[in-house]
């Protein structure tokens, strides 16, 4: 399916839902000048063409699971992060997987217990044959979590 392109009220909309996701439909449509209509269609149209993939649930920061978060920079030998995903994409620390254009081949975001755990995983990456490099970035503070 291709997407299709938005133009500046879709972008409004985006940008107020992510604001709040739960923005009644009256008031997005007061904010960008449309009939709550003509915007609830604009946004079926968004999730139809994929512009709008889903909906989720962040959770407050006294609800975030205690740990560690950390991105983990991986250096592979040729394009090989299918054969990564399939031996590793199972690990519940591993909240996203990317394949990465630049001077690393794929990133994770990991969220660990503990040091000990990090340690675990990032030996069991380095032993892995298509791994030349890992590089573990601990996160400090987020600034911006959209």
């Amino acid at each position: 399916m291709t997407r299709k392109s938005t133009d500046d009220r879709d972008e409004r909309l985006l940008a107020l839902l992510q604001q709040d996701a739960r923005t009644p439909v009256a008031e997005l449509a007061r904010a960008v000048n449309l009939s709550p209509t003509a915007v609830r269609q604009r946004l079926a149209r968004m999730e139809r063409d994929g512009v709008i993939e889903g909906y989720t649930i962040r959770r407050g920061a006294s609800e975030t699971p205690k740990g560690i978060s950390v991105v983990l920079s991986l250096t592979l030998t040729g394009s090989k992060c299918k054969a990564l995903y399939q031996d590793f994409g199972h690990l519940p620390e591993i909240r996203k997987f990317w394949s990465t254009a630049g001077e690393v081949d794929a990133c994770m975001l990991l969220d660990v217990p503990s040091i000990e755990r990090l340690q675990e995983i990032t030996e069991s990456l380095s032993d892995h044959p298509v791994v030349q490099r890992v590089q573990s970035h601990v996160v400090i503070e987020t600034h911006v979590d959209r």
